[in-house]
């Protein structure tokens, strides 16, 4: 049975998703009393297209689609 987020692990997720490793993100939820693994995490950052890799970490699936012209699933995955 999964948990769902709630809204503040939500913005928590989303404010740090362009800028910190899903390691990093799982310490703040941490910290605040959050405790998600970093497989869900990395789900969650997915499913809002957001990539997971180290070297995109700056820009969301989303942002390099639209740049390169290509459809969202094509970049995510």
């Amino acid at each position: 049975m999964t948990i769902k987020c709630t809204p503040e692990e939500l913005a928590i997720i989303e404010a740090k998703a362009e800028v910190y490793t899903v390691k990093q993100i799982a310490s703040s939820l941490k910290r605040r009393g959050y405790h998600r693994s970093t497989n869900a995490i990395a789900l969650r950052l997915n499913s809002n297209g957001y990539s997971v890799r180290p070297t995109l970490d700056n820009y969301s699936c989303k942002e390099i689609a639209q740049v390169l012209n290509l459809s969202l699933s094509t970049v995510c995955f």
